[in-house]
């Protein structure tokens, strides 16, 4: 299977990259064709400064990045959930990078089109906040990611797995390496 990694957090030094540098080892010990995006490290403007009303002076990051998607059967988002969202550089990221006529399309009727149908998607995010709250089923997180993010270019989300109360008297090393190992475990199924 191809498989890209989007990693969102903007900190090189993160339990967030850690992780989905664990995982994309995992992966390819298991034979999977991986590649990495890895937004803590790339020279990418985030800003959408027109909207979709006209293209930014340099679209050659965002190319880059759609080319990378549209060659993967299956997408692994790693990021923090920061207000009750992904931090602005992960967003920025989405802005610039699945757009219309490359993840999406409205036929001349006004019908939505979704244009990544066939891939698939996980979501592994870390928060401060109680990690039970993520799980509900109407979780502001997962909804917007599994409906008007993915779900709106065709992408299925498989699952969103989440670690809370990272910073608390909870959170520790073994929890957090027991959480990289889950998630690096998404791979078998």
């Amino acid at each position: 299977m191809k498989i890209l990694v989007i990693q969102g957090h903007p900190d090189p030094e993160s339990f967030t990259r850690a992780n989905a540098l664990h995982y994309q080892q995992a992966a390819t010990a298991q034979g999977h064709d991986v590649d990495i995006i890895d937004l803590s490290q790339e020279d990418f403007d985030p800003v959408l400064r027109y909207g979709y009303r006209q293209h930014m002076a340099d679209e050659s990051k965002p190319n880059e990045y759609q080319a990378k998607i549209a060659a993967a059967d299956h997408l692994a988002f790693f990021f923090p959930i920061w207000w009750g969202a992904e931090p602005a550089l992960l967003k920025g990221f989405i802005d610039r990078t699945f757009t219309p006529r490359f993840a999406y399309h409205y036929n001349k009727q006004g019908k939505l089109i979704p244009l990544l149908k066939g891939k698939s998607a996980n979501l592994f995010c870390s928060s401060r906040g109680a990690g039970w709250l993520y799980h509900t089923a109407l979780a502001p997180v997962t909804y917007r990611w599994k409906t008007f993010i993915l779900g709106y270019t065709g992408v299925k989300v498989q699952k969103a797995h989440f670690l809370g109360n990272m910073g608390s008297q909870k959170d520790t090393q073994a929890r957090r390496q027991n959480f990289m190992e889950q998630c690096a475990a998404t791979l078998n199924k």
